[in-house]
């Protein structure tokens, strides 16, 4: 009896039923929905943050390259910016793709007047 139900579930050329061509199809269209939810849309958003921080961009705010090196701009170009990177002022130029953080200075002053409330 078990052999029947087995059976009669299995189909009938031993190909794949319409079933089970819209479950395969539905399971694609989920992972790329995910995907697209939780890789494209946040790097997106990233993207269009940081060209926000570019078009603002101005001397004196303190960036981060994408190397890791902290810097203070000194000359925007078309494609260039030329930072000073530490105590002895030393120049160094990058393309602007080369930002990946831009701290305005506004910023810097106002969370020094935040820290200087608490105490």
């Amino acid at each position: 009896m078990f052999n029947l139900i087995l059976a009669a579930d299995a189909p009938a050329q031993g190909g794949y039923t319409q079933m089970d061509l819209i479950m395969g199809v539905g399971m694609i269209a989920l992972f790329g929905a995910i995907m697209y939810f939780m890789i494209y849309l946040p790097q997106k958003k990233r993207d269009k943050k940081l060209k926000e921080q570019m078009d603002k961009l101005c001397i004196g705010d303190k960036v981060v390259t994408i190397g890791g090196l902290v810097g203070i701009v000194a000359n925007i170009g078309e494609e260039e910016v030329t930072i000073y990177t530490s105590a002895a002022n030393t120049p160094v130029s990058y393309t602007k793709g080369a930002i990946q953080t831009v701290i305005p200075r506004n910023s810097e002053s106002d969370s020094d007047k935040k820290g200087k409330d608490k105490k």
